[in-house]
């Protein structure tokens, strides 16, 4: 087992303000659907249809936090070794690897095509099965990763 020479740790984020406000979107729901539930007061229909339409904003408010840990858990550290790349995608070996090469995706505006509303880079690592691994720079140092892998694939760094 080769020990890798280059660790690239992802961008810790924490616990975000979405998470915690989808999980309190979550319990208040829960609570709202528990005191119309007990509440005899409202009439049968009104109150069914408030315990269901907060049961689903629980539902979706539980389901986009729980993606949202799962996608923070996902990320690992890349590892670059003499002989392979490991992402969370899997591990690359290099002499399998057909390209690799740091791209600009935009994001227009969508009645207006010459406007960027968004951009962003990502890391695009394909293998000569295919099977592509992308790394956004909101996740990671996209360039460190780069450079340590030009550097381990004996590839000069280009200056600007």
């Amino acid at each position: 087992m080769d020990k890798p020479l280059h660790i690239i740790e992802p961008y810790k984020h924490g616990m975000d303000g979405w998470l915690i406000l989808t999980f309190g979107i979550f319990a208040l729901s829960i609570a709202v659907m528990y005191y119309y539930n007990k509440n005899k007061k409202l009439d049968y229909n009104r109150r069914n249809i408030i315990v269901m339409l907060s049961g689903f904003i629980a539902a979706i408010a539980f389901m986009s936090g729980g993606f949202r840990l799962y996608s923070k858990w996902r990320l690992q550290p890349i590892e670059v070794s003499v002989n392979h790349i490991k992402t969370p995608y899997g591990k690359a070996p290099l002499n399998n690897l057909l390209d690799y090469y740091i791209k600009l995706e935009k994001r227009y505006k969508p009645m207006q095509a010459d406007i960027i509303q968004d951009s962003a880079y990502y890391f695009f690592l394909i293998e000569r099965n295919n099977k592509t691994h992308v790394l956004s720079e909101g996740d990671y140092p996209i360039r460190e990763v780069l450079d340590k892998l030009n550097e381990v694939m004996g590839y000069e760094k280009k200056e600007k």
